[in-house]
C-alpha cells in the first residue's frame, strides 16, 4: 500500500535542506493518516538509501511511536525526527513492519479490554 501523501513528504525529507520542515510535516501526517500510523505505507528505493535506523533500533522505538500515533491517549511522546525516521524504516524494512502490526494489534486489543 502506498500513501501519496506520505511518499511526497518522505521525498522533502530526503533533501537535506528541507529535513526541518518535513519532520513536522511528516509527523502530522502520521498522526491524521490511519494507514501511516499503523506502519502500512511501503516506499521507493531512493528513499530506502536516506533509512539511518537498524531494525534494533526502530524495534527499540515502537512503544514510542504507537503511543505518538494514538494521541487521544498519548501516554509518551516522539519527536518529529524520530517518527520520521520510524515512518521511513517502517516503509521498506517487511520484518519490522510485520512486527509492528502486531503490537498495533495487541495494543489494540488491550485497550478495547478484548
Amino acid at each position: 500500500m502506498r500513501c501519496e501523501e506520505l511518499y511526497h513528504l518522505l521525498n522533502i525529507y530526503w533533501r537535506q535542506e528541507d529535513q526541518d520542515v518535513a519532520f513536522g510535516l511528516i509527523a502530522t501526517h502520521i498522526h491524521s493518516c490511519p494507514t501511516c500510523a499503523r506502519g502500512l505505507t511501503q516506499i521507493g528505493r531512493a528513499l530506502i538509501a536516506s533509512d539511518t535506523l537498524t531494525c534494533k533500533q526502530c524495534r527499540a522505538r515502537f512503544p514510542a511511536y504507537y503511543e505518538a500515533t494514538h494521541p487521544e491517549f498519548p501516554l509518551a511522546s516522539m519527536s518529529e525526527s524520530a517518527m520520521a525516521e520510524v515512518a521511513l524504516h517502517l516503509g521498506h524494512c517487511r520484518a519490522c513492519r510485520e512486527q509492528y502490526q502486531e503490537l498495533s494489534l495487541l495494543s489494540t486489543l488491550e485497550e478495547e479490554d478484548i
